[in-house]
């Protein structure tokens, strides 16, 4: 017959493992942060998802930029014409990339949407990007279905 003691000092030691387990899970999870390199499938927030759609405009991955468009998407170019979801996949096929500069992003949480602004520079091919445009960026990514999508982009030229 096993003591109460004993039955005791058992659970006590299974209690404090299983509160070490988790305490060690928690805090490494919390402190892992973002990703060091992010891509489609370990990006966590709309930040990591901005910049990989300039990514993949700059390397003419319509497949990943076109997928994480919102079938309802829509977006403002900087001469302020309102385009849906094709004629913005259809605007930056068009557009001369070669490459770009994202400023310093703010992200604002509005429920389920994220709203992401930042300063942005784009260069033609084969030009500097501090030649390139300035533009100032507002986007709205949503979580549907336990995925990032981009609901609405609006670029506007920066005056100076």
């Amino acid at each position: 017959m096993v003591s109460r003691n004993s039955s005791r000092a058992r659970l006590s030691r299974n209690v404090f493992a299983a509160a070490i387990c988790l305490f060690t899970v928690l805090f490494a999870g919390g402190c892992a942060g973002p990703p060091k390199h992010p891509n489609w499938s370990n990006a966590t927030g709309a930040e990591q998802y901005e910049r990989l759609m300039w990514k993949a405009v700059r390397e003419k991955d319509w497949k990943n930029f076109e997928g994480h468009l919102a079938p309802t998407f829509v977006g403002v170019n900087a001469r302020g014409e309102a385009l849906d979801r094709a004629g913005w996949l259809g605007y930056w096929k068009a557009a001369p990339v070669g490459d770009y500069l994202v400023g310093e992003i703010a992200v604002q949480p509005e429920g389920a949407d994220m709203v992401v602004t930042y300063p942005l520079h784009i260069s033609q091919p084969g030009a500097s990007v501090d030649s390139g445009s300035g533009l100032r960026v507002v986007s709205v990514w949503q979580t549907v279905k336990s995925r990032w999508v981009l609901i609405s982009t609006s670029v506007t030229p920066v005056v100076q």
